[in-house]
């Protein structure tokens, strides 16, 4: 589960903006203002920790709906003299523990157990020398908690070339392992990489390739720590173009100088530590982000053929057909619950699932063998005594019921949706708002929904229901709803580049923060 999320030099923004997520945010603001920069930094950010590549075109789940159109496109104002960063702050409810490793002897037995969340902050720009050109990680440090202070940070090298490993900097005087670390300081700067020999390959790339320009600022400098701290640099055996080691990858130190038994039993231990602070927690944000749904602001309407169950297809949540997916395997009666849901928007429809029989092999025989040849397929029901097509009844059928299914489905720490209002009644788009509220609460509140909406009527449906909820007069059947569970975002563009904030609501369900200009206050003046 993320928690917020930190962007600088991406897109439209400039300097840093921060989202704070709740189990329900929203994020509004005029067209083109950057509310989808939000969704789009995390599906660049899931490319990014997933493969390592820095310059993202398509992404897996934005499927064909959405074209990054890489690097050069996505730093502010097409600058790539820039850096963007990412900064990530998430919960890590799994085990730290990678690759079955030992840890018998281990100097910090209780890490997993104290680690319940991490941030990971990515510096991304273009480096150039003799054997590389092109966009990457150059830099990802690693926190743990609420604490500001990083726990572990990683460069590239200052040459790129492909034998050079990684430079990997641990805080031994972090207040999460410093009182455990002082035991074992010397023996771990035994395998450490000397500083002279960092600011050697430093100075030697700087003169002659022109690429070292804004590197090393964090293992140059002492990492910003004045305090004397011991901060030994372990090269890691680099395996792609990018300071972040992939998330299923074990890591390899290799220690400096000679090797022997007691240094062989100290690399172990590093490796060990490394491998739960950096892969284990940014393991755990890959799978956050690879198992999200993302839907697009406009969804396909499935076509004749494609309403017949095929077992194996590959589709996206992107153009929402990955719903009608869901829907034809109806795991988990999803089709009962979301025509429920159709009923309580008012769609004026609902799913019916024809059962035919695969008329290619005997019924006795498939019985015989216990194979299930049986094929599904969806229609709607209009209430007319007739099935129709999608494609035969209103666009904002089609519009809404991915949305629905997403809400309702299993599996996603992250919903994102854009525009769940498109082509819908104002009716139907206050009842959204409900459907969000129940998607929200699943999971014990552990689930996040990032909405991007101008839809004035859903937001007043939160609103009512959080003073209904403070006030302790819901309607039967509604759930509870309280100031804390939504974040409503707004997102400005002005000339130095764009702005994000939240505004605050009370538990009476009242802005506290003054509405910007472009909702609300235009149907007051209508109605003058």
């Amino acid at each position: 589960m993320i928690h917020s999320l930190e962007l600088a030099n991406f897109k439209g923004i400039a300097s840093t903006q921060r989202i704070e997520f709740a189990p329900l945010t929203l994020l509004f603001g005029a067209n083109s203002a950057g509310k989808s920069t939000v969704l789009q930094a995390l599906l660049y950010l899931h490319e990014v920790v997933e493969r390592g590549s820095a310059d993202v075109d398509k992404t897996e789940l934005g499927g064909s709906v959405l074209e990054l159109g890489g690097f050069a496109r996505l730093v502010h104002r097409h600058e790539i003299g820039r850096a963007i960063t990412l900064k990530a702050e998430f919960a890590t409810p799994g085990s730290l523990a990678r690759f079955g490793r030992s840890l018998g002897d281990f100097p910090f037995p209780d890490l997993d157990d104290e680690v319940g969340s991490a941030w990971l902050e990515l510096t991304i720009r273009v480096r150039t020398t003799t054997t590389f050109q092109g966009p990457l990680v150059e830099r990802a440090v690693i926190g743990v908690g609420t604490d500001p202070e990083p726990l572990v940070w990683i460069e590239t090298g200052a040459t790129m070339r492909e034998s050079e490993p990684l430079n990997a900097r641990v805080n031994l005087g972090h207040p999460l392992i410093s009182e455990v670390a002082s035991d074992f300081t010397e023996a771990w700067e035994e395998i450490a990489v000397p500083e002279e020999v960092l600011r050697r390959s430093l100075q030697d790339e700087g003169g002659g390739e022109g690429g070292g320009a804004g590197y090393g600022t964090g293992l140059n400098d002492g990492s910003g720590f004045g305090d004397g701290r011991s901060l030994p640099v372990f090269a890691l055996s680099r395996s792609r173009d990018s300071a972040l080691p992939g998330v299923t990858e074990p890591l390899r130190v290799i220690p400096f100088g000679d090797e022997n038994k007691e240094k062989a039993e100290t690399t172990a231990h590093v490796r060990a530590f490394l491998e739960m602070v950096v892969v284990g927690t940014t393991g755990q944000l890959a799978a956050s982000l690879r198992d999200a749904f993302y839907i697009g602001p406009l969804r396909t309407i499935p076509p004749r053929g494609f309403l017949y169950e095929r077992v194996g297809r590959s589709t996206s949540w992107g153009d929402g057909l990955a719903a009608w997916d869901l829907l034809l395997s109806d795991r988990g009666n999803l089709v009962e619950r979301t025509n429920k849901w159709l009923w309580n928007l008012g769609a004026g429809c609902q799913i019916a699932v024809q059962t035919l029989f695969d008329q290619s092999a005997d019924a006795e025989e498939l019985a015989e063998h216990h194979v299930d040849r049986t094929v599904r397929r969806l229609l709607l029901d209009t209430g007319a005594d007739s099935l129709v097509l999608p494609s035969e009844v209103g666009a904002g059928v089609s519009q809404v019921i991915p949305v629905i299914v997403a809400a309702l489905a299993a599996g996603a720490d992250l919903c994102m949706v854009e525009q769940p209002e498109i082509h819908v009644h104002p009716a139907v788009q206050v009842g959204l708002g409900d459907l969000f509220i129940d998607a929200a609460a699943r999971d014990r509140g552990r689930r996040t929904l990032l909405v991007e909406t101008h839809s004035e009527h859903l937001i007043l449906r939160l609103l009512r229901r959080i003073r209904e909820t403070t006030e302790e007069r819901l309607p039967e059947g509604a759930r509870a709803l309280t100031a804390d569970q939504v974040a409503v975002i707004y997102v400005e563009r002005e000339t130095t580049g764009v702005t994000i904030r939240q505004l605050r609501v009370d538990k009476q369900g009242e802005f506290k923060d003054r509405w910007p200009k472009g909702f609300f206050a235009e149907r007051m003046e209508e109605l003058l």
